[in-house]
């Protein structure tokens, strides 16, 4: 799966209304969106479609988008199962660098995470890939 990830200044308000509104102007379905702001900068993570009209509409825009490719996985909802995830990167030496559950539901949630080699990702996940 592939997701959208735009930096922009921080404190700049209207930022999300020229985002969406430029995507609902190229006839872009929003799927995902979040937003944080850390006070230095802001990051928006996407999901969209069509993926590409969404990328296409942002660069022509001005805005720093960029395509990141994502892993989901589907885990039992129970304390522990994200740390059990989590360790199997450990020994691997594989860099999470980013990861967030994205939907709880019936006893499991579904969780996206990218990382610093996700082909080996995928193979160490193969049991829980959604």
């Amino acid at each position: 799966m592939k997701q959208i990830k735009i930096i922009t200044p921080a404190d700049r308000p209207g930022t999300v209304a020229d985002i969406t509104e430029r995507l609902a102007d190229n006839g872009v379905n929003i799927l995902a969106m979040e937003v944080t702001d850390d006070h230095a900068h802001g990051v928006i993570l996407l999901e969209a479609e069509p993926y590409d009209e969404a990328l296409r509409a942002l660069a022509g825009a001005g805005f720093d988008a960029v395509s990141e490719e994502v892993i989901v996985i589907r885990i039992k909802d129970e304390p522990g199962a994200l740390a059990r995830v989590a360790a199997r990167f450990r020994e691997p030496m594989i860099n999470i660098s980013a990861m967030r559950i994205v939907r709880r539901d019936g006893g499991w949630a579904t969780v996206i995470l990218s990382t610093g080699d996700n082909d080996a990702a995928r193979e160490l996940l193969k049991d829980c890939l959604a």
